[in-house]
């Protein structure tokens, strides 16, 4: 009895097995569906243009800034000095591109380039001192934040 059940078992599954690849194409040739779903993964797409992070403005180099000095923060953390040099350079490259902006806050962004270079000095001599200045640099990306538009 066992071995009766066992073989209509294996014939049921060999059957849908042998069955379920043997679907028909549509009438379309079966590049209307393939463009469907290609245009429904669009829709679901964020737009990365809306957010200033990806903005070419100031605000975006502000994001990018405040981005990259969190990321040096970690490393010191971890203590990848010379990964956390390069986050920070990455943050002043960021306050050299929005100084190109002409930004009304002129004088603010020349302060926070002026503390990322005490911070990279800092980093560099791989001191613990630096952490103080994080705070620094973390305070005048959020101020900056506030101040600069979209």
């Amino acid at each position: 009895m066992k071995e009766i059940k066992l073989v209509v078992l294996l014939a049921t599954a060999l059957a849908l097995v042998s069955s379920g690849g043997c679907a028909k194409a549509p009438a379309g040739g079966g590049s209307e569906p393939a463009q469907s779903n290609k245009n429904a993964g669009q829709t679901n797409a964020p737009d990365l243009t809306a957010t200033p992070l990806y903005a070419k403005t100031v605000r975006g180099n502000v994001e990018r800034a405040g981005l990259a000095i969190e990321m040096a923060r970690d490393f010191v953390k971890q203590e990848q000095w010379s990964e956390a040099v390069v986050q920070l350079r990455a943050a002043q490259t960021q306050m050299d591109e929005a100084l190109g902006h002409k930004p009304r806050l002129k004088e603010q962004f020349e302060e926070l380039k002026s503390a990322l270079g005490r911070a990279i000095r800092t980093a560099e001599n791989r001191s613990k001192d630096v952490e103080p200045l994080f705070t620094e640099l973390q305070t005048r990306v959020n101020a900056l934040k506030v101040y600069t538009t979209q």
